[in-house]
């Protein structure tokens, strides 16, 4: 089968390295590729101790894919057993529903022995996963030492006896699937700190956009805000309020003028007359608006309206002119 594979390929190699290494079945676990597919797995594993699924042996399929070890592989059970649905891919942490969570130092065997680990934890509504009875699991365990695979013949010929209850390996096993959830916790509480960073910045620029902030400012401090947001409106209408002063914007704490003492500790409004000087400080007058160096379109305005006038004076000389009248009645007319 080797020579049908690119050896060069990453994934190829992998899991050659794999295969020899789980050529020998052990007493809880054994997984093969088929012969004619490399990227195609059967594994069989067997219940954990001290569970319903004692005395189980479960069989399956491991679809690895292509960039394997990059992505996860997709895990698929094909004997009944109560805790996950047959001939449909579960959802594990190690499974290819979870990318996120894959580590590519995991192997085969890992997923092995996490699976053996996931079998006694509950289900929690998952995807493939049953919440069958502790007494149908018991019965579903005797059931599978029947089992019969198309490609692999009867599964509980596939594992060696047990001789002993592996207490080692079963801690292995719960290690192993403590390393995974862990994984999808720390995952999952990264997800939820930048979704609460994104909220805190969010609520960070709603505080900022007001008008003026509920603590203690200085005149210049307020002088530099409100100049700020009349740059980033629009030319033609400033950011506050138009209409009477009853409309302009008001700060709710007490302004530090010079010559003043600094503010107590209550909060007091300033006058409706204090408001408007400090507006006006930084944001544009009439007499700024008429300034033909600030503001060039007044003054293209200007030019424009110049000719204009003047060639509607050139139309009434030419009919004055027409009509039979000397230049200098029409110039009389004119003035």
């Amino acid at each position: 089968m080797e020579a049908s594979y690119n050896s060069r390929c990453p994934a190829v190699k992998r899991l050659f390295r794999e295969a020899k290494e789980l050529h020998e079945a052990a007493e809880e676990y054994f997984a093969q590729p088929l012969d004619d597919n490399l990227f195609e797995w059967h594994f069989t594993v067997r219940g954990p101790a001290d569970s319903e699924f004692d005395g189980g042996v479960y069989h399956g399929r491991i679809i690895m894919p292509a960039d394997y070890p990059m992505k996860p592989p997709n895990i698929i059970f094909l004997t009944p057993n109560g805790r996950f649905e047959t001939s449909k891919k579960i959802c594990l942490s190690i499974s290819g529903h979870h990318p996120e969570t894959w580590q590519p130092s995991w192997s085969i065997r890992t997923a092995l022995l996490a699976i053996i680990g996931f079998m006694p934890t509950p289900a929690n509504g998952t995807i493939g996963s049953l919440d069958y009875t502790a007494s149908e699991r018991a019965k579903l365990a005797k059931k599978s030492l029947e089992y019969q695979c198309p490609q692999c013949g009867c599964v509980s010929a596939l594992l060696k006896e047990r001789t002993s209850d592996n207490k080692e390996l079963q801690e292995e096993a719960r290690e192993v699937m403590g390393k995974v959830t862990v994984t999808v916790k720390a995952e999952s509480k990264e997800g939820n700190e930048g979704t609460a960073g994104a909220s805190v910045e969010f609520d960070s620029f709603i505080s900022s956009s007001s008008s003026i902030d509920d603590s203690p400012v200085s005149v210049s401090q307020a002088n530099e805000e409100i100049s700020v947001k009349t740059d980033l409106s629009s030319p033609s209408e400033p950011s506050f309020n138009k209409g009477t002063e009853s409309n302009t914007p008001q700060a709710t704490s007490q302004a530090t003028l010079p010559g003043n003492s600094a503010p107590s500790s209550s909060s007091q409004v300033p006058t409706v007359d204090q408001t408007p000087e400090i507006l006006m400080e930084g944001v544009a007058t009439h007499n700024h608006v008429r300034d033909p160096v600030s503001n060039p379109g007044y003054l293209y305005n200007l030019v424009l309206s110049s000719a204009i006038f003047l060639f509607i004076g050139l139309v009434v000389r030419r009919i004055f002119l027409l009509e039979g009248d000397t230049s200098e009645e029409l110039d009389d007319v004119l003035l």
